[in-house]
């Protein structure tokens, strides 16, 4: 150790101390109000550009306000007694101000202001020293302190969105928001999860999806903003801020938890989602009212997409600090309900889960069970939220490099998640440092041979499943494709596609005047032929001639009654008619061979699986095979029935497309398995299946890796 560093260390420096002389005088900025909180009187106080929100009793807020800066302590205490009729000790009065001194609600000199600030930063410099990584979920860009400026000047100009008519008017611009989507709703329902997903965006998508969301943030943020100065709050400020590069506005008007009532303070939690509905209204208009492929028809689509269900719903979910928790916790009475119910399930875990000797913040009987439920779902739905920017990251380079984007995307959450991490590295150091005695009393050497006998049966127990994957995609158990057996012309289609038909019903009805004719003069020769030869029975004059012909003429008239029934088209068996647009058939001429329509049996369906060429060693007909559809959780259970004797093509879509050449797709063999329908499974869906090898331990995996190695390079 140098001199230098001896000298710090024996003379550390020491900071500056303000020193109060002048009596203590309540800032003139502070804006407050009293307010029933759990059925009692609190004064609610604030200092304005200041986060900090400061609860009195209202007799101490009394004494607080004779803070003048002119006063003695002894002279406060006298004007208080005089005031309320209570005695207050000079001590009680002086302990008070004390404990105020740091807070912003009295009054300092410009000195004493510059201390202060000196201290900030360099409690500041000092929390990004220690931190020594840069901070990305939330920059700030501008800060406008005095935006109670603009919002002043744009309240008069718009003071018609917050009267009652309108709000009025606004309920029925919903109702027929909501008629233009009737039509198409589950179109827009899952269009508007679905325009999340990254996976196939460009670059000028994202471009265009950021602006749009900086201008929606910047709508909803002003909405606050003039619902709060409506009711009388100033705003504080507003600023525009990067969270996880993402635009992202705020509009600080919290003023109106102090000076305004619960609906006030829900009127303003909610301004913002009204502004987003109110938007999409006008998209909607212009997207029904527009053809479709216009310019402006798609970009009205994309601004119902960011303002719409998806944003709104967002947006109401009480379980993140966002509009509706506001509302939520407003509805509740639980100013912090967030904060309250994790210190609850945190005090609770780490007591009675963990046996560590904390102290569980007290709740009452009654709100044990909320705060519980709460808790939890907010904590599992806060780090989905987390986790979905390590999803999105993901998404997006996939596209560029379907095999390592995972690599950036586990950097990303490593990155998100890193005071998470670094909290549950604290918590489990406390939990080794607390049981460390036990734990090493508790390992014997008894317990540790069993610990090792146990570990070696799971690396050597055949427990674990090997499977072969591969993908599949469902086609029909059986198809009958119905062709014109004879020339004609559509009469009438009595079948819809996707309509359910049985065996031997009438598809379609073909006209073909030549056949009917020749079957009405067949039945008229056939009659006449029958006519003579009971003339030649009856007379005994050439009979056999006769008879002979009248057999002809009825087997003429057979020929052509089938012809003619073959114009009228029945299903040969029971299934969905599969044929798109069928109606577009009528008045179609069709010659004998052409086609006419598909039906396809679905009571039983085929999954074709392709298997990668190099697994095919391992599988067998006869084989348990596991089938998750796309879109479903639960998997379907089957038995691989064939394998096909040769390989064959993989439909295109279902196999990413390598961007590298020197990284090229196996060829593939054809596995089927026949699966019992039962209304969940629809033809053309694919889906990933697992075909079950054998049950092998870990060290059995392990060692038909290396083997399976030697076998290919060594041989």
């Amino acid at each position: 150790m140098n001199i230098a560093r001896a000298l710090e260390v024996a003379l550390p420096e020491m900071p500056e101390q303000i020193v109060r002389r002048n009596p203590p005088k309540l800032d003139p900025q502070v804006v407050f109000k009293e307010h029933i909180e759990d059925g009692r009187p609190v004064v609610v106080v604030k200092m304005p550009r200041t986060d900090l929100v400061f609860r009195f009793e209202p007799i101490q807020w009394q004494l607080v306000q004779l803070f003048d800066g002119i006063r003695t302590y002894t002279e406060l205490a006298e004007q208080f007694q005089k005031d309320t009729g209570t005695p207050v000790s000079e001590e009680y009065v002086k302990e008070l101000a004390s404990s105020l001194l740091d807070t912003p609600l009295l009054y300092k000199t410009p000195l004493e202001r510059n201390i202060a600030l000196q201290q900030e930063l360099r409690s500041e410099r000092g929390r990004r020293k220690r931190a020594k990584t840069l901070d990305f979920s939330d920059i700030v860009i501008k800060v406008w302190n005095n935006a109670d400026g603009y919002i002043t000047w744009l309240h008069p100009r718009v003071r018609f969105l917050l009267t009652p008519w309108f709000v009025a008017a606004s309920f029925a611009m919903f109702f027929l928001m909501g008629w233009m989507w009737w039509d198409r709703i589950g179109e827009i329902w899952s269009d508007s999860f679905a325009f999340y997903n990254f996976s196939h965006k460009s670059g000028s998508d994202l471009i265009e999806l950021w602006l749009l969301f900086a201008a929606t943030a910047a709508i909803h943020e002003t909405a606050h903003g003039l619902t709060g100065k409506h009711f009388g709050a100033t705003v504080e400020r507003m600023g525009f801020t990067l969270m996880y590069f993402g635009p992202s506005f705020f509009c600080d008007v919290s003023q109106v938890w102090v000076i305004g009532g619960r609906w006030a303070r829900i009127a303003t939690a909610i301004a913002g989602m009204w502004s987003d509905l109110l938007v999409c209204f006008l998209a909607t208009v212009a997207w029904w009212g527009t053809a479709t492929g216009m310019p402006i028809h798609d970009f009205a689509y994309k601004i119902m997409m960011v303002t719409g269900i998806g944003v709104s719903l967002l947006n109401l979910n009480p379980l993140i600090k966002l509009d509706g928790y506001l509302i939520f916790s407003e509805l509740v009475a639980e100013p912090a309900l967030k904060e309250t119910t994790t210190a609850y399930l945190s005090g609770l875990f780490r007591r009675y889960v963990c046996g560590l000797a904390v102290e569980v913040p007290y709740v009452p009987r009654r709100k044990r069970l909320f705060y519980v439920v709460y808790g939890t779902l907010s904590g599992l739905y806060s780090y989905f939220l987390l986790s979905f920017l390590m999803v999105i990251t993901y998404h997006i380079l996939r596209s560029f490099t379907p095999d390592w984007a995972f690599v950036p995307a586990f950097a990303i959450g490593a990155w998100v998640f890193r005071s998470r991490i670094a909290m549950v590295a604290g918590f489990m150091k406390t939990m080794y440092l607390d049981k460390k005695e036990r734990l090493w009393a508790w390992c014997s050497p008894t317990r540790l041979m069993g610990l090792g006998t146990v570990a070696l049966l799971l690396a050597l127990a055949p427990v674990w499943p090997d499977h072969v994957q591969g993908q599949f995609m469902l086609i029909p158990g059986r198809t009958a494709v119905l062709r014109a057996t004879v020339p004609g012309t559509v009469e009438k289609v009595v079948v819809e596609e996707g309509q359910t038909v049985a065996a031997g019903t009438l598809l379609l009805r073909l006209h073909n005047l030549e056949l009917e004719s020749q079957a009405a003069r067949a039945k008229e020769e056939l009659s006449r032929a029958t006519a003579k030869a009971t003339e030649a029975a009856l007379y005994y004059t050439d009979l056999a001639a006769a008879e002979q012909a009248r057999r002809n003429r009825a087997e003429d008239e057979v020929v052509s009654k089938e012809r003619v029934a073959q114009l009228s088209v029945l299903s040969p068996i029971s299934g969905v008619v599969a044929t798109a647009h069928v109606e577009d058939l009528v008045g179609r001429s069709l010659d004998e061979g052409d086609v006419l329509l598909q039906v396809n049996d679905t009571s039983e369906l085929k999954a074709d699986i392709y298997i990668p060429e190099f697994a095919m060693h391992d599988v067998h007909v006869g084989q348990q095979v596991r089938l998750l559809a796309a879109g479903q959780t639960r998997p379907q259970t089957g038995f691989l029935c064939s394998l096909s004797p040769a390989t064959a093509e993989i439909p295109e879509g279902m196999l990413r497309k390598e961007q590298l050449q020197g990284m090229n797709p196996p060829r593939f063999y054809v596995g089927t398995v026949v699966l019992r329908n039962d209304a969940r499974l629809m033809l053309g869906v694919t889906g990933t299946a697992k075909v079950v090898i054998a049950r092998r331990s870990l060290a059995g995996f392990a060692f038909r890796f290396l083997r399976d190695i030697a076998d290919r390079k060594v041989w």
